[in-house]
């Protein structure tokens, strides 16, 4: 009896687990498929990954690209940076030398007066005034006024009467005349031995220099007309040269 029990438990421990077993398998092929499924699945998942690989180098040949194009405009920006820096600092320059503007700097105070036992016709010695202008500018000096008259190219020094005229302005003695420069060439320039401080106090002015860090010179007033001198475009003055 006891055999035939075992038997029959064993029969069907048998159809149970080939029940599970079955149940399983048919699980893992509504899964994964069958050889013929996952073969196409792995085919395409090759043909994915070699497209996303194509995609991959392509997007690192563009980025290369774009790398290569931000470094050129990067260089081109700083070089039209520099273009605008050094165009503005010649503008300063500009704006400084034409006179149109108010400056200020270190430089020197110069008071030019008569000694009182001389006599001294400002109009009869006004070439030592242009003497003295020029020494300041052989010293390199920036800006120049006499007596708050900007001193520029134009500007021109014409003795009348007992007097002169700089900018169209009346100016007699004391003369004050500023210049924004370096303190050491311009006392070099101006008082050397026989030089024109001498030989200004030789005929009777006084003379006093005052150096100071910082000196204002107001801007000219007034307006240069040009009608005669035009600016030469660079291609015409490149056609020139040839």
């Amino acid at each position: 009896m006891n055999k035939i029990w075992n038997k029959a438990l064993l029969f069907i421990i048998s159809i149970a687990l080939g029940i599970i077993f079955m149940t399983q398998y048919n699980t893992v092929q509504n899964v994964l498929g069958t050889d013929k499924t996952i073969n196409e699945k792995t085919s395409d998942l090759n043909d994915e990954m070699t497209k996303l690989n194509i995609e991959k180098n392509q997007l690192r040949d563009e980025l290369d690209r774009l790398k290569a194009e931000a470094e050129v405009n990067d260089a081109l920006l700083k070089e039209r940076e520099e273009e605008i820096q050094r165009i503005e600092e010649e503008l300063n320059k500009q704006k400084i030398l034409s006179g149109h503007y108010d400056v200020k700097g270190k430089g020197v105070v110069i008071t030019i007066d008569a000694d009182p036992n001389a006599y001294i016709n400002l109009a009869y010695s006004h070439q030592y005034i242009l003497a003295l202008i020029s020494y300041l500018n052989n010293a390199g000096v920036e800006a120049i006024s006499i007596n708050g008259q900007r001193y520029t190219n134009y500007t021109e020094i014409v003795p009348v009467l007992d007097h002169i005229n700089v900018n169209g302005v009346a100016l007699v003695l004391p003369l004050e005349i500023k210049a924004i420069g370096n303190e050491r060439t311009i006392e070099a320039s101006l008082n050397f031995v026989g030089g024109i401080v001498s030989q200004m106090t030789q005929i009777g002015f006084v003379i006093e220099t005052e150096y100071k860090d910082e000196i204002q010179i107001n801007k000219f007033v007034g307006d240069k007309e040009f009608i005669y001198a035009t600016p030469i475009e660079p291609i015409e003055d490149e056609l020139l040269e040839q």
